[in-house]
């Protein structure tokens, strides 16, 4: 975001204004509008499509209520496609979803709260372009700092240094099974997995593989690394590449498609507008298919398999 121009007795910029300006844009207001349409059209689409599922799958919260809020939400996502009004859906999907905290929490997961946090910034945006690169400034340091925060987590855990999580994830045999296991000799697996996991005293999870210690490592350095890049104008695009790949790969890879298909959107920030516009339609029809899996799911299937709740 280019700083505007100022008068001689008009305020230097705050401490925050300029914070903030560290991850805006170089190019005009027309640019970041468009990128606020493409991001709110898929968020509010996405609130619609998990409400529905959520509903279709027998969440563990109030079925009325939950059917209410999911309607609110498929006529904010409507909204967003409606150029005079795109502005109004955001603000009409907040309570919506202030009324779905109330009827999960403590159960609320933290995909969900991302997904909260973008929609209530979004709703800061006005008609027109005036608004647009504040909350584009806002919008990426949200998504900077949830990586920053992933990667520290990992850090502070202090069981991704020689592969202990990972190893103990395949030991589950769960969804990071087959996402690592192939790195393993199918001996090591089967060691792992005779363990009891939740039994004191079980294991070790350790393993020699020094590609399966590296890919462990390589994940929370990344993901402490690649914020610095997003917010740095000449690495930002790069930056927003590969740290869009290595989500998709470990969030689909572990079945997490929720964050995997939201935080993909909050990257795509980072990029030229078009990007976003051409990943859209994309994006859309996942959406569809899940609505269209909704119908043949059995029970929580599909909510356990996708880590949608």
């Amino acid at each position: 975001m280019a700083p505007p121009r100022r008068s001689a007795t008009a305020p230097a910029p705050s401490r925050v204004e300029r914070v903030l300006a560290l991850a805006g844009s170089a190019g005009d207001a027309t640019e970041d509008a468009a990128r606020l349409r493409t991001l709110r059209r898929f968020v509010l689409a996405w609130g619609a499509v998990r409400s529905v599922v959520w509903l279709g799958a027998g969440a563990p919260v109030d079925a009325f209520w939950l059917g209410a809020s999911a309607l609110v939400l498929a006529i904010a996502a409507a909204l967003a496609f409606a150029p005079r009004l795109e502005h109004l859906a955001p603000r009409i999907a907040l309570p919506a979803l202030a009324l779905q905290l109330a009827l999960s929490f403590p159960l609320t997961n933290n995909h969900w709260f991302l997904e909260a946090y973008a929609v209530a910034l979004l709703a800061l945006a006005g008609p027109g372009e005036r608004d647009a690169p504040l909350v584009v400034c806002a919008l990426r340091w949200l998504t900077a700092i949830v990586l920053f925060h992933t990667g520290w987590q990992k850090l502070g855990y202090g069981h991704y240094f020689a592969g202990d999580f990972l190893a103990f994830m395949v030991g589950r045999g769960d969804r990071f099974a087959a996402l690592f296991q192939w790195v393993l000799p199918a001996g090591e697996v089967a060691r792992l997995q005779s363990y009891a996991p939740f039994e004191r005293g079980a294991g070790p999870y350790r393993v020699a593989q020094p590609l399966f210690v590296a890919m462990s490592n390589a994940v929370w350095v990344a993901e402490l690394v690649l914020p610095w890049g997003l917010v740095w104008r000449r690495t930002r695009t790069a930056a927003a590449a590969v740290a869009a790949a290595l989500v998709l790969a470990i969030q689909l890879g572990a079945r997490e498609l929720g964050f995997a298909l939201l935080f993909a959107s909050l990257l795509l920030l980072f990029a030229p507008p078009a990007w976003a516009r051409r990943a859209l339609p994309l994006q859309l029809l996942v959406l569809a298919l899940m609505l269209a899996a909704t119908a043949f799911a059995p029970g929580q299937a599909l909510l356990e398999e996708w880590h949608l709740w």
